[in-house]
């Protein structure tokens, strides 16, 4: 295991925090082996943190009638995708809700049961029902406010939530949190981040790929025009031409500085990697902060391997000695297709260390939150190696909508702080062309770092003009 950090970033190996690491994964794998503890998922207890958001343009409504209709089509379209997903994603049950507690865990959930968040009032309704009933419910503040159209008094029996009103793309991944109590509550969120129809998500639950296929389900719904009349008309009735009320303030993770862009194709993965490295060194090590690459895991001719959950693989540039002058590309990306092959077979640094903390004989939550999810400054040096500055992923995607998907680095800076960590996430479509996203804490603007990335990586792409661009300066 020192090999495979030592190819990736210059350690201090006398610093008691990587002498802890590595001595406690050479426990940890020994008592592994002896007792063959099986998997467990370790990279979520269902925090705020891991909260993510694909997002696909989308007209926004302006009167609260047309936003119940809106809403209304996508509860339904998202309960028809959960319901047809369900058991095809390997360890990634859909038709569940999230329970609280010392370690978050997942129970049977109705998909049909939906909580409808509309300002600050919330209930929970069967979204099989015909859908003018439901539309002339939400309709009505009275049943919003726990009349007979409420089917629950709690959310935490809920797979969804459907949030009308507007958020800030910085914190629009946490959308499915409105419709929580201190029990838990939905993991997939639908609702509006500005231009942006969103779909949000917890990562205990699910990974990209199936993130992907249900945004893609609800974005590709039958535009039933009729339908979506009626649906209106029916709540004009009950609640005039009201405006959409105001969401009241959202408490969840720091907000992420957010920036996207589509762009007509990108290179392949390798250079990608490789330009992003060299655009984050800061010329005083012989290696570019680590950058983490969701991995498909099983083999290459595995049909199956990209609904499974993701691992990580880590990769750096190297550079020489005086920090100035990078490797060349071609041996970047021998080291990355190795370390993604490692990675993909279970036998890289990441699945390792998880399969280590795994076999821990100490509480999930503690492994969770305490371990795999440490920020503490007494571990600066493995964080800043194992969460790395940035992560770089590329999602290949079914046709519809261009899809902007933003999740948080792994390691959250202040505002303040001088450099930024980042995720950078490109979804490219059948015919190549590719919407990039980039989330950041700390450091310049967000849309700063796309800019500079993409005139390395797409010296058009980076031009002025090449594309729609949208940057969240709230955070």
């Amino acid at each position: 295991m020192k090999a495979l950090i030592d190819e990736i970033a210059d350690v201090r190996w006398r610093d008691p925090a990587w002498l802890a690491l590595l001595g406690g994964a050479h426990l940890a794998e020994t008592w592994a082996a002896i007792r063959g503890v099986p998997a467990t998922y370790l990279h979520s207890d269902a925090e705020p943190h891991g909260d993510t958001f694909m997002g696909w343009p989308s007209p926004a409504p302006t009167r609260l009638a047309d936003a119940i209709a809106d809403a209304i089509l996508d509860a339904r379209a998202a309960a028809a995708a959960l319901i047809s997903l369900d058991g095809t994603l390997p360890s990634q049950p859909l038709c569940v809700s999230i329970r609280s507690g010392r370690a978050a865990s997942l129970i049977p959930a109705n998909p049909h049961l939906v909580t409808f968040v509309i300002g600050a009032r919330k209930c929970v309704l069967d979204a099989s029902l015909p859908p003018i009933a439901l539309s002339e419910a939400l309709a009505n503040p009275i049943a919003l406010s726990g009349g007979r159209a409420q089917a629950s008094p709690q959310s935490k029996g809920s797979s969804i939530a459907v949030v009308i009103g507007d958020h800030a793309p910085g914190l629009a991944r946490h959308l499915h949190r409105r419709a929580w109590t201190h029990a838990g509550g939905p993991w997939l969120g639908l609702g509006r981040a500005g231009e942006l129809a969103v779909a949000s998500t917890c990562h205990l639950v699910v990974d990209g790929f199936g993130h992907a296929a249900i945004s893609r389900a609800i974005s590709n719904r039958d535009p039933d025009r009729e339908l979506r009349a009626q649906l209106a008309n029916a709540a004009r009735a009950v609640c005039g031409d009201a405006p959409i009320p105001a969401l009241p303030p959202l408490a969840a993770a720091p907000p992420l500085d957010v920036a996207y862009r589509r762009v007509a194709s990108l290179p392949r993965f390798a250079p990608l990697a490789y330009n992003l490295g060299t655009l984050l060194h800061d010329g005083s090590t012989r290696f570019s902060p680590t950058i983490q690459v969701p991995v498909a895991p099983g083999r290459s001719d595995d049909p199956a391997r990209f609904r499974r959950r993701v691992v990580t693989a880590l990769l750096s540039v190297r550079f020489t000695d005086d920090g100035r002058i990078p490797e060349p590309l071609a041996a970047f990306t021998a080291r990355a297709h190795a370390a993604i092959a490692r990675e993909a077979a279970g036998r890289g640094l990441l699945s390792r260390l998880l399969a280590a903390t795994a076999a821990l004989p100490i509480p999930l939550a503690l492994k969770r939150r305490s371990l795999v999810g440490a920020r503490s400054p007494k571990l600066a040096g493995p964080v800043a190696v194992l969460a790395g500055r940035s992560s770089l992923s590329v999602l290949r995607v079914a046709a519809g909508p261009p899809l902007v998907a933003i999740s948080a680095p792994g390691l959250v800076l202040p505002p303040d702080a001088p450099r930024s960590t980042s995720v950078i996430t490109a979804t490219v479509e059948p015919g190549g062309a590719a919407t990039v996203a980039v989330a950041t804490t700390g450091g310049p603007p967000a849309a700063d770092l796309l800019d500079q990335w993409l005139r390395l990586v797409h010296p058009a792409s980076g031009s002025a003009g090449a594309g729609a661009s949208r940057s969240d300066p709230s955070s």
